[in-house]
């Protein structure tokens, strides 16, 4: 696959590190500027969380259950297991009868250092909650019990659980389902495969809902964008880019494992999909920073409190700082 060089990070002034990927934006009319390899195949990881927590809102059993809009937005999200999350997540365990048993993961702590950090020193074991897909999970367990099938079975690629989950994919990239390829996500679920466009594509149908063809599915996604705008932290955590960006009724991002990020910009009816080749996560921010600079879009408040959030300056364990990381993409449009 054709990539080209995203980022370069230096140390002294000297090329240190070279992170390849590609980027892709799309329009309603298909592709409009790229950088790299748009056909190849990609795997959403948890990019595809606002997509995959659909048919919880097409059963409607955030009403069934009673849940509120903000427990039925972590259902969208990768949650950093901050106190809020948490309390969330206990109150969907209590109104479903959900057992935190049933999930597939092992338990673990949260992502957040300070979390973390806190939990042990308190001596509270590791739980399935913390886990940044639990809500997720949460989400697909519902579906499994709506569906007549085992809670447990829930992860299982041949369930109607994941072929549900799988037929909103197939509308939502217009990739047809013998061409989507299944793999296993780190937390024990299926995860999908589509064209790197049809990844971008997805995000846009999600900032522009009046796209997508199916009335029920169309309501879905309004309702779910609604939500997340309301609850911002429900997607990811105070202070991390996909809230960031799911501050403004404007944007939604979302983030994926091993380097992977999405971007939908209503006002410019555009869809984004970045992947950093090597996995890493720190380029981001940079990545969507650099975006939005080579499409022209400037909104002030949200680029100044990602800019606040995130540096490009790389600071060694001692907090000295050592070096930066600078973007060296351009975007390729169609027409040139």
């Amino acid at each position: 696959m054709n990539t080209q060089v995203l980022f370069n990070e230096y140390r002294e002034g000297i090329l240190e590190c070279i992170h390849y990927g590609t980027v892709c934006v799309v329009n309603s009319q298909g592709i409009l500027a790229s950088a790299g390899d748009t056909d190849w195949l990609c795997f959403y990881r948890s990019a595809s969380k606002p997509i995959q927590s659909l048919p919880v809102l097409l059963h409607g059993l955030d009403k069934k259950y009673g849940l509120t809009e903000e427990e039925t937005a972590i259902f969208s999200g990768s949650h950093w297991a901050d106190e809020e999350h948490v309390r969330i997540l206990e109150s969907i365990l209590a109104k479903t009868e959900l057992k935190e048993e049933q999930m597939v993961m092992l338990p673990t702590y949260p992502n957040r250092a300070e979390r973390k950090e806190q939990l042990i020193k308190e001596h509270m074991p590791m739980r399935k909650i913390y886990h940044n897909c639990s809500g997720k999970h949460l989400g697909m367990m519902l579906l499994a019990r709506e569906l007549g099938e085992p809670v447990t079975d829930y992860w299982k690629r041949e369930s109607r659980t994941q072929k549900e989950i799988l037929s909103v994919i197939t509308q939502m990239t217009d990739v047809p389902v013998p061409d989507i390829r299944i793999g296993v996500d780190g937390c024990g679920v299926p995860v999908y495969a589509v064209p790197f466009h049809a990844i971008a594509a997805s995000y846009l149908r999600l900032s522009q809902p009046e796209l997508i063809k199916d009335a029920a599915l169309r309501r879905a996604v309004e309702h779910n964008m609604d939500i997340l705008h309301r609850y911002p932290n429900m997607i990811a955590g105070k202070d991390i880019i996909c809230s960031i960006l799911a501050s403004s009724p404007d944007l939604v991002g979302k983030s994926g494992a091993l380097g992977v990020y999405a971007v939908g910009i209503r006002s410019l009816g555009l869809g984004i999909a970045v992947k950093i080749m090597d996995g890493s996560h720190d380029e981001f921010a940079a990545a969507v920073l650099q975006v939005f600079e080579e499409l022209g879009y400037d909104d002030p408040e949200i680029i100044s409190k990602i800019k606040e959030a995130y540096s490009d300056i790389i600071l060694n364990d001692n907090r000295e700082e050592v070096g930066f990381r600078k973007a060296v993409f351009r975007l390729s449009h169609e027409t040139e």
